[in-house]
């Protein structure tokens, strides 16, 4: 008798406790002396209260788990809400999108209201466990920790901070059909802003750091990476590779072997030039240079072209051209883009060699039209000369010969003979121009004197035999 009543008081005691959730038929189990529900039974749904709450509602200060249906205006939900303190976790499916199961977090939108996280454990007494992924109340989904200094609820819808090796890995399995092309990952970014990013990747370490690796393989074509810009826009570029500052072994590009380029330019404006001065003994630099041919060794990390070469040895260079010249320092990768070891040399900047050999030409072309100009009055005024120039050996009893050897480019001989009674003469020599070159002082009425190639430079010359300022018989000698 004392059971029943007790059954009979307790089951009073929870009809007395009224709740918002509308169920239909509802039985209700509380403690009267407590004054509060423990329990909730209606069709197709059970929940319990959490101290200290005291009545099933969505009031959010309230605790409390259910698991069935709940009927709500607009829809019913099917599934388990585990409510508390202004937050709750619910999980499945409702009449309106029965085909899309959910897992839903609620949440007041405050600072306080914190993400959803998904953990994994290794046993059941344990409560450490792993943090796997992460949702914010912001709706950014992070695999791994949400990490505020990497991630901002402004800049990452999705996140991935794994402190592995790889944080993530896109690959196919098995063989596919020779009709599929398989795609890794498709990033699409459509936008009516003024910028836009596909694809942006960092990479900062301490001693070596790839932002984006590239590699591929196959029978026919391979491309490690693949750029395509559209053109019809004021600026495009379908690799742009960009370096902050110049200085000794950086560079904006750097490609290991054979570059194919369909045009090239460089920047060369006035207006991005200072200390502009013009290229001078240009020619005389030049001449100091040593082209060769050569082939390359086959050097571990170093794409070299092994068909013959030709050029500059850039030690040479450096000698007389050391602007042209930069050191080197490479870093040897493995098949997964680890530096392993590095190598040294020198290298050698060809374009500048337009210039120089832009202003040598012009500098040639000047002597060769003083040349020029030289042979137009060397053949206008021959005609003048062959008069000057007489064949006769003997004019008033003066006489000299040819000298012998002739041409010569060491020393040369000429004989002389003065009139009788005369004991002193000059020897002069002038230029095809009638420049003076130089005089030779004879002595006696006959006799013989030594010309020195080195005392009158190469070419061709007019010697003349004088007395008194007189010119008498003059003849003509080559220098080679």
């Amino acid at each position: 008798m004392k059971k029943q009543l007790l059954f009979f008081g307790l089951f009073g005691c929870g009809m007395a406790f009224g709740q918002n959730l509308s169920q239909g038929a509802v039985v209700n189990f509380g403690l009267s002396s407590a004054g509060q529900q423990a329990f909730q039974f209606a069709p197709g749904f059970v929940g319990q209260l959490i101290p200290p709450s005291t009545a099933f509602t969505t009031t959010p200060t309230d605790r409390w788990f259910s698991i069935g249906q709940v009927n709500q205006p607009i829809q019913s939900f099917y599934g388990q809400r585990f409510q508390y303190d202004g937050r709750a976790l619910v999980t499945g499916y409702t009449d309106n999108s029965p085909n899309n199961p959910r897992i839903e977090w609620i949440h007041n939108g405050g600072s306080t209201a914190g993400n959803l996280q998904f953990r994994v454990a290794s046993n059941f007494t344990n409560t450490v466990s792993s943090l796997v992924a992460e949702m914010t109340p912001q709706g950014n989904t992070y695999f791994g920790t949400a990490n505020p200094t990497i991630f901002s609820s402004s800049n990452s819808r999705v996140g991935i901070s794994f402190k592995s090796f790889s944080g993530l890995k896109i690959s196919t399995d098995g063989t596919l059909a020779p009709s599929v092309n398989p795609i890794g990952a498709i990033i699409e970014v459509q936008h009516s802003g003024n910028f836009g990013i596909g694809l942006q990747s960092n990479s900062a370490g301490a001693q070596s750091s790839i932002a984006v690796f590239g590699k591929a393989s196959a029978d026919q074509s391979s491309i490690g990476v693949f750029g395509t810009a559209t053109s019809n826009t004021a600026f495009g570029a379908a690799i742009y590779g960009d370096l902050p500052q110049v200085g000794p072994n950086l560079w904006s590009g750097y490609f290991n072997g054979d570059v194919y380029i369909a045009g090239s330019y460089g920047p060369s404006d006035a207006k991005l030039k200072i200390s502009i001065t013009k290229e001078t003994s240009a020619l005389e630099k030049i001449q100091l240079l040593n082209p060769v041919s050569y082939n390359y060794k086959n050097v571990d990390g170093l794409n070299l072209p092994q068909t013959l070469q030709h050029g500059f040895i850039s030690q040479e260079v450096a000698e007389v051209f050391p602007e042209l010249t930069k050191d080197v320092t490479k870093p040897i990768f493995d098949e997964n883009g680890k530096v392993t070891s590095e190598i040294s040399f020198k290298a050698l900047n060809y374009v500048g060699f337009i210039s120089l050999l832009t202003a040598s030409v012009q500098e040639l072309n000047e002597e060769l039209t003083k040349v020029r100009q030289d042979l137009e009055e060397y053949k206008a005024s021959d005609a003048v000369r062959a008069q000057i120039v007489q064949n006769s050996k003997n004019v008033n009893g003066y006489s000299i010969d040819q000298n012998v050897p002739n041409p010569f480019s060491d020393r040369t001989s000429i004989r002389f003979q003065l009139a009788p009674g005369v004991e002193s003469a000059t020897l002069s020599i002038f230029n095809l121009n009638g420049a003076f070159v130089k005089d030779y002082q004879l002595n006696g009425n006959s006799g013989e004197v030594e010309i020195l190639a080195s005392e009158i430079g190469k070419g061709m010359y007019i010697y003349s035999l004088n007395q008194n300022g007189q010119e008498i018989i003059s003849k003509r000698m080559i220098v080679k």
